[in-house]
């Protein structure tokens, strides 16, 4: 209903002066409506562009561009200041978007480019309308470059202002549409859907008139009988097929446009006749249940002259519409239509009328008001939707950490008898994230972390060290170790982050993320966990054999069976690992988003650098080593600009 009520009330934006609405929207609600409404001008500048390049190379790519720019209007009647005719002199001021996209096409064949110069362009206040309607005007100057009819430069650099309108229910901002365009140095506000109607108009007589009107209602009967006959299942496929060839022959040609009025949910408002009925057929398989126009709804408006001979007038008309959208789905609406019917004459014969488009209509649509005096001209400067400035994060990670003492992994069986194995395990991180963005893409991110990580450091196996070691009573045995044991490592750490943030693309847009720097950590709790089973012999090769495997305590040998203890390590110090991360950027709006990808923290610190030198499972004596960390793992962060 949103979408229905910005086509039908976008000419009251120009015939009442619009309520000021600044104070019904927030600063951060202005930056999102002045960045769709700079993207519309941006759109409007790329298609215009781009018609004049097809134009050159590819006529049928240009006639496509035309359809994506009439797009971006309320509808093709929207009027558009004439801006194409260098003079200013001999034509009209005012054409329809529809003409004045044919006019591009047909007046400038060597091309034409544009440039919108949006970085200087002010707008107007916000102004309310009915049914949660608003629109602004935006001011901007747009520099033309092309030969029209490759005989006059048209170099101009015109001040416009764009009448640029959008809903806005419950907060959500949508339906940006441009519903006008004028001259900046204009002295007068013209009614924009009266002006063209008056513009050429031809002065027939009542008779002539009365003829002219019957035939248009019968061709409109003929669209709505043809419609519901090929809608009904109770009909032949023989007879449909006549009745869609009839359907087919009331327009121009096949890709005639048309309003849209079938799909509940409009993803193009206007497409090909063609398409239409194919999508009629396809979307109600079951039929229609009611189609009519109504009659006592029928406005004509004046006739007016083609440059070719023939002739042209506007209808207004109520649709209404009901059926069962692909089985599932009722739908019905009414919906308020404009055909422009064409036809021609000779002397008082008039024929061959055609309906050359449909679209939506607007309310009062015929009703002329014109004001005098000049236009009040945009002054705020445009603050689109920005990064600058703080944002929050909440961030969570979760990935495998290695704890990596290198005393440890250094031993080996040949040379030192004996070997652990290291088993990273996860590792936990949650973030509160405060960044400042010096722009749209580079920030600078702090914040606080808590971070967990974990190993487990296992001894299983049997091993026997090659050097003789004398016992109390000074018998020589060599160290013999039975071993199926677990030691886990879990360290706290409370960590703060100094990273270098890149978010590419503007805000709203997906995008992707690089950021990296340094952590600074300190340890909050460290603890180990022990389990398994530790036996310590002897093996004395001198003794007899009965004998030679003693595990006497008396002699300081053990059996640890049944481990199951807990305790805590202290680590003192910080610790600094650098960080980095890439991934995606997924906006949530235009002040929050969802980023995601893998992290990798690297440690740079020896967490036990307060240590001494290192003895292994045989008392043997090593050099200190450092143990640093590393983490490697996904991370999800939901943003918030403040």
């Amino acid at each position: 209903m949103l979408r229905s009520a910005l086509f039908t009330l976008f000419m009251l934006f120009y015939l009442i002066p619009g309520l000021k609405a600044e104070g019904e929207f927030s600063d951060k609600e202005k930056s999102i409506i002045y960045t769709n409404a700079v993207k519309v001008l941006e759109d409007y500048q790329i298609l215009i562009n781009q018609m004049g390049i097809y134009v050159v190379s590819d006529i049928e790519k240009a006639r496509s561009s035309s359809e994506g720019f009439l797009e971006l209007f309320v509808n093709r009647q929207v009027l558009i200041y004439n801006d194409l005719d260098p003079t200013h002199e001999t034509l009209s001021e005012f054409y329809e978007a529809e003409t004045y996209t044919n006019n591009i096409i047909l007046w400038y064949p060597d091309g034409i480019t544009i440039n919108l110069d949006l970085e200087n362009a002010r707008v107007s206040e916000i102004m309310s309308h009915e049914n949660n309607i608003y629109s602004i005007d935006v001011l901007v100057k747009k520099s033309i470059n092309g030969n029209y009819f490759n005989l006059t430069f048209n170099q101009n650099v015109e001040e416009l202002t764009f009448r640029i309108a959008f809903s806005a229910e419950n907060r959500t901002l949508g339906n940006f549409k441009i519903v006008g365009i004028r001259s900046a140095a204009s002295n007068y506000m013209i009614d924009f859907s009266q002006a063209l109607r008056e513009v050429n108009a031809e002065d027939i007589n009542e008779d002539d008139i009365v003829k002219i009107q019957s035939a248009i209602k019968a061709r409109l009967q003929d669209y709505t009988n043809f419609l519901s006959l090929i809608g009904d299942p109770q009909e032949p496929d023989e007879d449909k097929e006549f009745y869609k060839e009839s359907f087919l022959n009331l327009f121009p040609g096949t890709d005639t446009r048309v309003y849209n009025d079938i799909s509940p949910e409009l993803e193009t408002s206007l497409i090909s006749v063609n398409d239409y009925l194919t999508t009629f057929i396809a979307a109600y398989p079951s039929g229609i249940n009611n189609l009519s126009i109504n009659a006592d709804s029928i406005k004509f408006g004046k006739v007016m002259k083609n440059e070719d001979g023939s002739y042209y007038t506007y209808i207004d008309a109520d649709k209404f519409f009901s059926g069962s959208y692909r089985g599932r789905e009722a739908f019905s609406n009414v919906f308020p239509l404009i055909f422009k019917i064409t036809f021609t004459a000779a002397g008082k014969v008039f024929s061959d009328f055609r309906i050359s488009s449909v679209d939506k209509a607007a309310v009062d649509f015929y009703q002329a008001t014109t004001e005098t005096g000049p236009a009040e001209l945009p002054q705020i400067v445009i603050k689109p939707v920005t990064r600058k400035g703080l944002g929050i994060s909440f961030i969570g990670s979760f990935g495998l950490t290695s704890i990596n003492n290198n005393n440890i992994e250094s031993l080996s069986i040949p040379r030192d008898s004996v070997s652990w194995n290291i088993t990273p395990l996860s590792g936990f991180i949650t973030a509160l994230g405060l960044s400042y963005y010096f722009n749209d893409n580079f920030a600078l991110r702090s914040g606080v972390e808590f971070n967990t990580y974990s190993a487990k450091f296992n001894l299983s196996g049997k091993f026997g060290n090659n050097i003789l070691t004398a016992d109390v009573n000074s018998d020589e045995y060599y160290k013999r170790i039975a071993a199926d044991y677990d030691s886990l490592v879990t360290i706290n750490y409370i960590t703060f982050p100094v990273l270098i943030n890149y978010t590419s693309g503007k805000p709203g847009k997906f995008g992707f993320y690089a950021e990296s720097g340094v952590k600074v950590s300190i340890s909050q709790k460290a603890s180990y966990k022990c389990t398994g089973s530790y036996i310590f012999t002897g093996y004395y090769p001198d003794h007899p054999s009965v004998i030679q495997v003693l595990d006497l305590e008396e002699l300081g040998f053990y059996r640890r069976e049944l481990i199951d203890e807990t305790n805590t390590m202290i680590i003192k110090g910080f610790n600094l690992a650098v960080y980095a991360s890439a991934g995606i950027n997924i906006p949530l709006g235009y002040y929050s988003s969802i980023t995601l990808g893998p992290e990798a923290i690297i440690g740079l610190t020896d967490i036990c650098s307060g240590k001494g030198k290192y003895f292994d499972i045989f008392g043997n004596e090593h050099y200190h080593q450092p143990t640093r960390i590393k983490n490697f793992g996904f991370r999800i962060s939901l943003a918030y600009k403040l």
